[in-house]
């Protein structure tokens, strides 16, 4: 796109700069060498239209009319002068030829040049050649976007007669002395344009020895470093400076004195820093001043509103405060204004409402406080309009869908509290954000008359109203429609036959809202109908946390993602379309079984069942669906919490892209199911709380539960020793990554539900069952551990001191069991453990006082007769005092950078979020 802007704009300006050449006399003909050489040059191209805009595509043919024994002076892109005929002008911009630059180039040979562009051929990582340097009358040259690369060569800098200098948009770079000599010879430049070359070499004090003369100076994206000199703003007769997206320039603009004929300034993603000075009312000619994503501050001087040519103004993305002044009133040629993302706070500037050419309008993301007005004389031209994110409060007034060009309005975030305003004339408005305010009352019926709306957001406020189906026919454009989070707003079916006339909304959230009126008696036929002939093209589908009773039907035959989470639907589990990917049904009071029809849906990704009354045995078709490609599709199936039984149904090892399977809470009667070990992306394991029994058989193979970073087999039936093998494999404990589900674990003795949790977060979970002997000493191995419970089984032998490597730990639950012996020294150096429980085993001798030991109650140690020391109320002997821990593997400062690594995850330990399927549904929204 930039190099289709650039053909554009290059030829139309070239073309009127050759039109001043001289024209030469019909009957000249141009000097023979001259026509040789560029014929020449001609031979070194092939075209390739591809490259050339199309609104410049005549430019292709340029040199179909380079024919030998024809007047080169009449070749197209060709001006000679009318005393020797002499090529004095040669435009070849955007051509569409492509080939390479070479020193020895018949070009080189046209030494009476005097504009030369070449902008647009593809040079094809051609260096600039220092011939260039031999082309002394050359006072034009543009080489733009041609693909040259490499150094600049020091010879430019013997152009002494250019005024006007553009090697933009290519892969070159300038040493520091060759630009310091390119500035001090160039004495009569006007135009230097140079974006997108790498200057990081270049010290910017170097454009100190800029000309005078300058007018244009342009060096956006050039990697400038460093301190960027004051001095230049100053340049008497300097009409555009560009510095933007040069992360790595500081400096600020000039406080006193500043009279300029500037027409643009733009620092865009600079450092550029200190105030906006009083001296920027002294730019009577600004026409766009762009500070976005600067470091400036303080607040805005009221010399702001001298400004009464500027059509574009953005300071966005900065940290100015304060109150906004209001100077806006002369402002007459303002198209765009972006206050957006600073500290401003006060009441919102009146007079900016009154500006009659303004097209865009941003002040989201600030403090800004205060109601709108009733009515307004300005805005008719208007189109985007964003007040987000401030504190704004009052009604929502009908004027703002009068706006007869407003298509866009973002009010999300405010504090606005009144009802909407009736509507008296709908405009053409098509995207309405007014989320996460406290709008009250119910939606005026003329709001239904935007009939241009594609997207409305009304979700987290307290509109109370009944919404008829048929309120929605003439939102024919309506694709997104969120009205969650209203607890009194409710929608029912029309009681006339119109549902057909629906729009094609292809988002539909309605979670958290009072949907009483469709469930059971309400809803039956209704969905039906909008599925059949109004809601064909429903993409996603969110009525979670609602009161659904029956969903006869689902909508939508090509719904991706449903949500009917947190209701009370009872029945048989609804069949859902084939094309679905997310189907998210927990917490309701389903019945019954799981239908073998699931397996239908064959791009399933993420299937939650848990909380419900299902029976039965889990489906066998898990994993053998008739697609032999869809069986590597699931990544999540949670059934947690229902009636289950029977056993694991081995056809889930087909499930090649499973992360979480989460069985727990059932009554599934099987022994562990070892094969599970080879899915290789298997991340979560949750069996707790079923019939689970026998010995964990030892584990070996390539993707022995490598991945898995939570596993859970508490409150079974399991015997015999913990495998040691089945912690050297877990390889995925012994690193810090990122997963996110929604799962249930023990810590603290307490139960927590983690709710799309970073997998950081790594537990071990075998408590209550019947597990005998040692506590492997491999656990050691998995550093990045933050919960281990092995706590009532039967445990003997020693508490190993690997534990000591577990620098992550947070809570270890070793009660109740049979270990004797002491608590190992080496313990105290887990100093981010904040829950302990070693109570009711054997254990003796004194307890451990080094580092946080002693904040642990007596409960973490009750017991154990053996014990002595501090908490308990028992005193050790004297040959029985604690010796200091020896030193740890790695030092302290490892052990820190691995906490705030946890840390930023989970904080505490715990990361209580939004469920996957919920996050699916926020994604997108500001």
């Amino acid at each position: 796109m930039l190099y289709l802007i650039l053909c554009f704009l290059l030829g139309f300006f070239n073309s009127s700069l050759l039109s001043l050449s001289l024209s030469l006399p019909p009957t000249h003909l141009c000097r023979p060498e001259q026509s040789s050489a560029l014929l020449q040059f001609k031979s070194n191209f092939s075209l390739s239209i591809s490259n050339c805009s199309q609104v410049h595509i005549d430019s292709v043919h340029k040199m179909d009319s380079w024919d030998e024994g024809t007047d080169c002076c009449k070749w197209e892109g060709a001006v000679c002068d009318n005393k020797k005929g002499n090529v004095i002008g040669l435009d070849l911009s955007c051509s569409g030829l492509i080939g390479s630059l070479q020193s020895n180039s018949s070009l080189f040979s046209l030494q009476n040049l005097r504009w030369l562009n070449l902008a647009g051929i593809g040079f094809g990582n051609s260096e600039i050649p220092s011939e260039f340097g031999k082309l002394r009358s050359l006072t034009y040259l543009n080489l733009s976007a041609t693909g040259l690369t490499g150094l600049v060569p020091p010879e430019i800098s013997l152009l002494s007669e250019i005024v006007s200098l553009d090697l933009g948009v290519n892969f070159l770079f300038f040493r520091n002395h060759d630009f310091n000599m390119l500035v001090h010879n160039l004495t009569k430049l006007e135009n230097m344009i140079l974006d997108v070359i790498d200057l990081s070499l270049v010290v910017p004090y170097s454009f100190l020895n800029l000309t005078v003369s300058l007018k244009h100076l342009s060096l956006s994206d050039c990697n400038l470093q460093g301190n960027f000199p004051t001095q230049v703003f100053h340049l008497p007769y300097l009409q555009n400076i560009k510095l933007r997206n040069n992360a790595n320039l500081s400096g600020y603009l000039p406080e006193t004195n500043w009279i300029s004929p500037l027409r643009l300034l733009d620092v865009l993603g600079t450092r550029i820093s200190k105030g906006l000075p009083v001296s920027i009312g002294n730019l009577k000619h600004l026409k766009k001043l762009n500070l976005d994503s600067c470091v400036f501050m303080g607040s805005i001087p009221s010399a702001l509103g001298n400004l009464t040519k500027i059509a574009f103004l953005d300071i966005s993305g900065n940290m100015f405060q304060g109150q906004i002044p209001d100077v806006f009133g002369n402002l007459n040629d303002l198209r765009s204004m972006d206050f957006s993302s600073n500290n401003f706070s006060g009441v919102f500037p009146p007079s900016a409402f009154n500006l009659t050419s303004l097209t865009f309008m941003d002040f989201s993301s600030n403090f800004l406080q205060g109601t709108l007005p009733n009515n307004l004389s300005g805005l008719s031209y208007l189109r985007e309009l964003y007040l987000s994110a401030n504190l704004l409060s009052g009604r929502v007034p009908g004027w703002l869908f009068s706006l007869p060009s407003l298509e866009h309005l973002d009010l999300h975030s405010n504090k606005l509290n009144g009802p909407i305003d009736p509507i008296q004339e709908p405009n053409l408005v098509q995207q309405v954000y007014l989320y996460k305010n406290e709008i009250q009352g119910t939606i005026p019926s003329s709001f239904f008359e935007l009939i241009n709306l594609a997207s409305l957001d009304l979700s987290s406020n307290n509109l109370s109203e009944n919404i008829k189906s048929c309120m929605l026919v003439k939102l024919r454009n309506l694709g997104f429609l969120d009205l969650s989070f209203n607890n009194l707003l409710s929608l029912t079916r029309c009681s006339n036959d119109v549902n057909s006339a629906l729009p094609m909304i292809n988002q539909f959230h309605f979670s958290s809202c009072n949907m009483q009126h469709l469930s059971n008696n309400q809803i039956h036929g209704s969905i039906t109908k909008w599925e059949a002939e109004g809601w064909e093209g429903l993409l996603t589908l969110n009525l979670s946390m609602n009161f659904l009773t029956t969903v006869e039907q689902i909508p939508g035959k090509h719904l991706f993602i449903l949500d009917l989470r947190s209701n009370s639907l009872r029945g048989l589990l609804p069949t859902p379309p084939q094309a679905l990917c997310y189907f998210l049904i927990s917490n309701n009071e389903l019945n019954g079984e799981i239908p073998s029809k699931i397996c239908n849906l064959r791009f399933l990704y993420v299937l939650d069942l848990s909380k419900n009354k299902l029976g039965g045995t889990i489906p066998d078709c898990f994993g053998t669906f008739s697609d032999q490609l869809s069986m590597v599709v699931l990544r999540t199936l949670n059934l947690n919490g229902n009636q289950l039984e029977g056993s694991v149904p081995q056809s889930l090892k087909n499930c090649y892209r499973l992360e979480v399977l989460d069985l727990g809470n059932n009554n599934i009667n099987d022994t562990f199911p070892n094969w599970l070990g080879t899915l290789p992306h298997l991340q979560v394991l949750v069996l707790r709380s079923n019939r689970f029994h026998g010995d964990i058989q030892n584990f070996s193979g390539t993707f022995s539960f490598s991945s898995l970073r939570m596993i859970d087999l508490s409150r079974n039936e399991f015997t015999g020793h913990i495998p040691p093998e089945l912690f050297e494999n877990l390889k995925s404990m012994k690193d810090i990554q990122v997963d996110k589900n929604s799962v249930t674990v023990t810590m603290k003795g307490s139960d927590f539900e983690l709710a799309r949790i970073l997998t950081i977060f790594t537990s071990i979970d075998f408590s209550s069952n019947h597990f005998k002997g040692p506590i492997p000493k491999a656990i050691g191995e998995l550093n990045s551990l933050i919960v281990l419970n092995f706590s009532h089984n039967s445990l003997t032998g020693n508490i190993p001191p690997s534990l000591r490597n577990l620098a992550a730990l947070e809570s270890l639950d070793l009660s109740p069991n049979k270990l004797q012996g002491r608590i190992p020294m080496q313990l105290t150096n887990l100093t981010f453990l904040g829950a302990l429980n070693l109570s009711h085993n054997n254990l003796e001798g004194p307890i451990p006082l080094a580092n946080h030991f002693d904040t642990f109650s007596n409960d973490s140690f009750a017991g154990n007769s053996g014990l002595c020391g501090f908490p308990l109320s028992k005193t050790c002997g004297n040959d029985q005092e604690p010796k200091s821990p020896p030193s740890t593997v790695g030092d302290e400062s490892e052990i820190a950078l691995i906490w705030k690594i946890a840390a930023m995850g989970y904080g505490s330990g715990v990361v209580l979020g939004l469920s996957v399927g919920y996050i699916v549904f926020t994604t997108g929204r500001p």
